[in-house]
This record gives structure tokens, C-alpha cells and sequence, in this order.
């Protein structure tokens, strides 16, 4: 597979699993998921809060206002998602399975620094 390809594959496969952590940590707290959407640009499908989108690089959840303990959860989901789906992906393929493994780091690294960044901010 040409490196431009496994490169935006990764991209599409750690976006969809992020996403779909967010979703899933939200209906875990009970959190409405108002919105799912999976992709950037025009929409191509649209299945009741799911919007699939024409490029798989960007994605968002929106769910109905949470605070505390249940805000936290749904914020790990993402990176949670990300490190389930990496060595599944490691088996389909090794190259797009460590791309998959690098944007799990850094959606770790992100946030945690949020974390931290917060928690400054509230003392």
C-alpha cells in the first residue's frame, strides 16, 4: 500500500475509533449522544444522529450537557477507542497500525495536557 494511502487510512481508522469511544463512554453515563458525525464535508448518509461524511479526517460527538465525573469518561472514551482499535489494525496492517499507534499517543499526550491544563486552571 502506497504511504500516502496507509497514512490517510490510519487517519479514517483512528478518527472512527476515537469517535465511536466518545459515543460509546457517553450511552455507558447515560449522556444523550445528540450527534455523531463521522467525516468532513458534504454529508453522504445520514441514519439518525449518524452523519457520514465525504472525507473520513475530522469527526465530532455531541452530546447533551454533562459535567463532573461524567464529562471525564466521555473525554477518555476517545483516546480508550483509539487504543482498542490499534492492534486490531496491527493485524490487518503493520505500516497503518503503527500510524494508528502514533495518534493514540498523541490523543494521550493531548489529553492528559488538558487534563492538567484544567486542573491549573481551577486552583
Amino acid at each position: 500500500m502506497p504511504f500516502t494511502i496507509t497514512v490517510l487510512v490510519a487517519i479514517a481508522l483512528a478518527v472512527l475509533s476515537h469517535e465511536f469511544g466518545h459515543a460509546c463512554a457517553a450511552w455507558l453515563v447515560g449522556a444523550r449522544v445528540c450527534r455523531f458525525r463521522y467525516g468532513w464535508g458534504p454529508i453522504l448518509v445520514r441514519l439518525g444522529v449518524l452523519e457520514w461524511r465525504l472525507l473520513p479526517i475530522a469527526g465530532a460527538v455531541e452530546t447533551e450537557r454533562v459535567d463532573g465525573w461524567r464529562e471525564f469518561v466521555i473525554a477518555l472514551g476517545g483516546v480508550f477507542g483509539q487504543w482498542i482499535a490499534w492492534p486490531l489494525v496491527e493485524i490487518l496492517s503493520p505500516m497503518v497500525g503503527a500510524w494508528v499507534w502514533v495518534l493514540s499517543v498523541l490523543g494521550t499526550v493531548r489529553l492528559i495536557a488538558a487534563m492538567v491544563i484544567r486542573r491549573e486552571g481551577a486552583n
